[in-house]
């Protein structure tokens, strides 16, 4: 990567997200991205903690944006959560795009299964291989299941005690 593209990445990434990392009060499930910085590897996550409560289960997505190459250590009151995909690649440019890089390999993501609760989620950065970076985490209701596919599992339960019975 050239001084250039990197001067311009920094300044974008300083510029960016200057205003909107301010964490004030919990965030919304369902409401979006919100953005974050960090620093070196071993940095937390500005704007931290993010808390919020789910009344149903939700998804976590954590993901790199910006510049690829930087990876995280998910946290929820100080218990790891885990940690995100390795990326597979460096230097890749993609902006704020957060949607395009949490579907992209080249930049670290991850989704973290919580259930119904309170939650107060903090980072590090694991990876960081320009000593700052851009990224952004978002809280989703999970996904139910469609009455048709409870069915379906239901006459699958149904047939597997069948066949256990008609076993015995």
């Amino acid at each position: 990567m050239n001084f250039r593209k990197l001067a311009v990445a920094s300044a974008v990434v300083a510029m960016g997200f200057a205003a909107s990392v301010a964490q004030a009060g919990p965030i919304a499930v369902d409401g979006g991205w919100t953005p974050f910085t960090f620093g070196a590897a071993g940095s937390g996550l500005t704007g931290e903690p993010f808390t919020f409560t789910a009344t149903t289960a939700v998804t976590l997505t954590v993901t790199d944006a910006f510049l690829s190459g930087d990876r995280f250590e998910i946290f929820n009151f100080g218990s790891s959560l885990g940690l995100t995909s390795v990326p597979t690649s460096s230097g890749d440019q993609i902006n704020d795009n957060y949607d395009a890089a949490a579907a992209d390999p080249r930049w670290s993501s991850g989704v973290f299964s919580l259930a119904a609760g309170t939650y107060s989620i903090t980072g590090l950065a694991v990876d960081s291989p320009f000593g700052s970076g851009g990224a952004a985490l978002r809280v989703d209701t999970a996904a139910v299941p469609a009455p048709a596919s409870l069915a379906l599992i239901g006459l699958g339960l149904v047939g597997v005690a069948l066949s256990r019975r008609k076993a015995a």
